[in-house]
């Protein structure tokens, strides 16, 4: 029974170890974004992965499909509530937005018309929130 009880309690003293780095590394991964998981953080996140599908069906000369509700600019709360304060956020959006239906609704020069959406994002990025300024320079078609 001694022999039991001292197996039992090593097994429970090594899942405890087991689940604490666990956890340890679930918050590890929750971090791996700078600006967590506000609303306009997760939309931005999917803007850049539909800008590269976007990307791709351009290069291949396939029909461009935009799979976001680019409204939600508009709507979505950010990691800093105060980022909307002096309307710049807002004309950025609406200028990102009129770029991305110039787009949809071209039918020559998607090459160009995509580039001008990606600069409406350089542009906005450098003013509101610069850390994605590189990684958004290189979805641009060359």
């Amino acid at each position: 029974m001694n022999l039991f009880i001292k197996i039992l309690g090593g097994c429970i003293i090594a899942s405890s170890f087991l689940s604490c780095s666990n956890q340890e590394e679930q918050n590890t991964k929750a971090t791996s974004f700078p600006n967590k998981d506000s609303e306009l953080a997760i939309l931005m996140r999917d803007v850049v992965e539909n800008t590269e599908k976007v990307k791709n069906q351009i290069v291949n000369g396939e029909e461009i499909d935009f799979f976001m509700e680019f409204e939600k600019l508009h709507t979505a709360i950010p990691t800093d509530p105060d980022v909307r304060n002096d309307g710049r956020f807002t004309s950025f959006a609406d200028s990102y937005i009129f770029t991305v239906k110039e787009l949809i609704n071209s039918e020559e020069d998607k090459t160009s018309l995509y580039n001008n959406m990606i600069q409406a994002c350089v542009s906005c990025h450098e003013q509101i929130c610069p850390g994605p300024v590189k990684r958004i320079k290189k979805l641009r078609i060359k």
